[in-house]
């Protein structure tokens, strides 16, 4: 069963490039099956911070699968109410909502961003009805035995430390028709705090910053998650004083049989 690299807010314009290189090294030798990235590649959809993340992702082991995250579009200018979107495209032609298919497993990519809302902080992401429903049907396609994994930006489980943050709008409508569609893992980022934990059967694990600058209380990191027809182990890793990245504690889940899902 299937190894996930999952990496996420590399946030370049504020990468740190000791960082960006001893984290292509490691990805290398660790070979996962796919690397999953949840967004927030850039700090502010600059041209160069965009290019800079696309060598990045081309210098990654493939597959890749790459979803936007909230920095990946431009701050409060006309350009984010106009035209939000084209840089990202030229970039990451795949779109917003990709999909990759291995030997045993899934993996959607949901677009979790908003260029703007009745509220003050436009950070804030949001899945709707249409677009959940749209995700659960491509989820439900895949092979009975394939695990099923999501990957967005925005929190669909949070802690206490990250609470102030909010979850992502249609978190309980997405969880609830996600998991009925037999979904077995979401991957985020957005909080920079690493952690995984269950939700309605479906085990949520967030990834803290990769590479940046941007510390909120955890050291720069990633998770590498390996799954077989009994658990999900969720492994959190992070950067040593020495620029290494180093195992930091795991988490392990059991898989719940595909005939359950949505009723845990």
């Amino acid at each position: 069963m299937p190894r996930i690299l999952h990496l996420s807010d590399l946030h370049f314009g504020r990468e740190r490039p000791d960082l960006v290189a001893a984290l292509l090294a490691q990805a290398r030798h660790l070979a996962p099956d796919l690397v999953a990235i949840s967004g927030d590649l850039t700090q502010r959809a600059r041209r160069r911070e965009l290019a800079a993340a696309r060598r990045f992702v081309d210098a990654l082991p493939p597959p890749v699968l790459v979803v936007p995250g909230n920095h990946d579009i431009p701050g409060v200018t006309p350009r984010r109410l106009l035209t939000p979107w084209r840089r990202w495209r030229r970039v990451f032609p795949d779109g917003f909502e990709p999909v990759l298919q291995g030997a045993d497993f899934t993996v959607v990519g949901a677009n979790s961003v908003r260029v703007g809302g009745p509220y003050l902080d436009w950070s804030r992401g949001r899945l709707d009805e249409a677009q959940v429903e749209r995700l659960a049907r491509r989820l439900e396609a895949s092979a009975p035995a394939d695990l099923r994994v999501l990957v967005l930006h925005h929190p669909l489980l949070l802690t206490d430390a990250g609470r102030h943050r909010g979850l992502v709008g249609g978190a309980a409508l997405a969880l609830r028709r996600l998991a009925r569609a037999g979904l077995d893992l979401a991957l985020g980022g957005h909080v920079h705090l690493p952690y995984a934990g269950r939700v309605n059967g479906v085990v949520v694990a967030h990834a803290g910053t990769s590479v940046s600058d941007r510390l909120v209380g955890a050291a720069n990191g990633f998770n590498l998650l390996h799954a077989d027809r009994a658990r999900i182990v969720v492994e959190h890793w992070r950067a040593a004083d020495d620029g290494r990245f180093v195992p930091d504690g795991r988490s392990s889940f059991p898989r719940r049989m595909r005939r359950e899902a949505g009723n845990d």
